[in-house]
């Protein structure tokens, strides 16, 4: 069995520790009153909870039991250590510097145990002299249990700050006076604040003062024990209120913990939502009215169709009759050409509604001298203006574009065509105007009349696919109620816009506007 072989200086203090014990049991008088003196110090040092050391040349010479049992050695093994020696040897040069210099300031180290094990030490150590020799007292405390409490309490706090920082609210923290004594980030982020800004100042600071006159901060229920909940706003650093809730409740009876939520988002997600939840019941209502305009445009289109087929076979079953005058079969001639054309009309209007909703009418796009165009739709209803006593005329502007317009001519003839006809059909005793001029990057083109015009109920609905409005003394009127949407889809499919004006009983302007290419 291997025994460590000690040093000459241990040595030496071993032996002198053998004196003492048997100055205890042989000593004269002198030496006898020297160790009775010792031993009274000694029951002192026992009793003391700390560690404490004698030393000299740092090596131990004196120690309690305190201190043998807080490093796990016997009094003889401590006696003629080295104090550096039960120090780990990161801090061996430290427990050294202390006793060479002579500091008699506290001090921290760890502790290295005969096992092996380790404590967190507080040392503290002073020199003096006796009978012409430096010696060291030093005191050694355990303070494991309080640095172990210390390092909890630190994590705990640590892990409130992260709990305070990381919150998505914005947290005030208050004193009895309703000073801010902590803010977190969330809430200095939302109000554009520094801490410094509001550290120490009253939590009134961030209200406008006359709402709070209005509705005061209510610290009356919170010293109650009372929580406060409540909408209100707050003002930012740069002068913008915000919406907030805010939460308050008194934690304990020097601080007030308010939690601040900011609405913001809130709000423009309940508006949204309500846009939403809008424009779905819109959508519905529009889908009810689609479908109801869809029953009635069937049954519509049954009644619209039959009358002209009726008109065409009943006057062809008359033409067979032998006994028809020459004048008599021109006029049922006439009737059955008209009724075609009529029938002609209905399917071209389905047909072209049919091809609009499918993408499969394209834009061909043309020079057209828009003055040729006007002319010869002119003539074409001068015979229709005449059956109801109506004056037809145009007027196109004097400028170079109007004779070399880019557009499409087919859907250009097709919605003034579509225009004209119904400004003829509600107008008696009256005029039809139709022109175009240059305004802007825009070519204005319009067809006026002084008929029945319609009222404001219903300047929004003409334009709805499947409605024919109700007009005064033409309650009937002929035709599928496609007329209109089908000449403002041709137009946005220009690249335009069409609106109307008119009153009743005073007329209706149609505009549409095509941008110049």
């Amino acid at each position: 069995m291997m025994t460590k072989q000690l040093s000459n200086r241990e040595l030496e203090l071993r032996v002198k520790y053998l004196e003492k014990k048997l100055g205890y049991l042989v000593a004269g008088s002198e030496q006898s009153s020297f160790w009775s003196m010792d031993h009274r110090f000694r029951i002192l040092a026992e009793a003391a909870h700390e560690g404490i050391f004698i030393l000299e040349d740092g090596y131990c010479v004196e120690a309690n039991l305190s201190g043998c049992d807080m490093f796990g050695y016997t009094y003889e093994e401590i006696i003629g250590r080295s104090a550096a020696s039960v120090f780990i040897s990161e801090h061996r040069d430290l427990v050294r510097e202390k006793i060479v210099s002579g500091d008699s300031g506290v001090y921290e180290a760890i502790g290295l145990r005969k096992d092996g094990s380790v404590f967190h030490a507080e040392v503290r150590g002073r020199n003096f002299d006796y009978e012409g020799r430096d010696y060291r007292v030093s005191t050694v405390t355990d303070i494991t249990f309080r640095r172990n409490a210390e390092q909890k309490l630190i994590e705990s706090e640590n892990k409130y700050r992260s709990v305070v920082e990381n919150a998505a609210d914005g947290l005030l923290i208050g004193d009895g006076e309703g000073k801010i004594i902590d803010v977190n980030g969330s809430f200095l982020k939302m109000t554009g604040y520094k801490a410094d800004d509001l550290l120490f100042s009253h939590i009134s600071k961030l209200f406008d003062p006359e709402e709070l006159k209005e509705r005061p901060l209510r610290f009356d229920l919170l010293d109650l024990g009372e929580s406060v909940i409540i909408q209100r706003e707050i003002i930012d650093k740069s002068g913008v209120p915000i919406p907030i809730e805010m939460n308050s409740k008194r934690t304990s009876k020097d601080n007030y913990l308010a939690v601040v939520r900011d609405l913001r988002e809130r709000i423009k997600a309940e508006e949204n939502l309500r846009s939403v939840n809008r424009q779905l019941k819109e959508a519905k209502n529009k889908a009810e009215e689609s479908d109801r305009l869809k029953s009635a445009f069937l049954a519509n289109m049954s009644h619209e169709i039959r009358t002209p087929m009726n008109g065409v076979l009943g006057f062809a079953e008359l033409l067979k009759s032998t006994e028809l005058n020459s004048a008599t079969r021109e006029a049922y001639l006439d009737i059955i050409i008209q009724s075609g054309q009529q029938l002609l009309c209905i399917i071209n209007d389905v047909l072209a509604i049919s091809k609009i909703e499918t993408g499969q009418m394209p834009v061909q796009f043309s020079r057209v001298d828009l003055l040729s165009i006007f002319e010869e739709i002119r003539l074409f209803f001068v015979p229709v203006a005449n059956e109801r006593n109506n004056k037809l005329s145009f007027s196109v502007c004097d400028e170079q574009i109007c004779h070399s317009f880019e557009c499409d001519e087919t859907k250009i003839r097709q919605v003034l065509i579509n225009l004209i006809n119904n400004g003829l059909k509600f107008t008696q005793n009256g005029h039809v105007k139709f022109g175009v001029y240059r305004e802007k990057e825009w070519m204005h083109f319009y067809v006026e009349d002084n008929g029945i015009g319609i009222s404001a109920n219903n300047l929004e609905r003409i334009f709805y696919r499947f409605v024919q409005v109700s007009r005064g003394y033409n309650n009937n009127p002929k035709g599928t109620g496609l007329g209109l949407p089908i000449s403002q889809k041709l137009v946005e499919m220009m690249g335009g816009m069409m609106h109307v004006d008119s009153e009743p009983a005073k007329g209706s302007v149609f505009h549409f506007l095509l941008p110049l290419r």
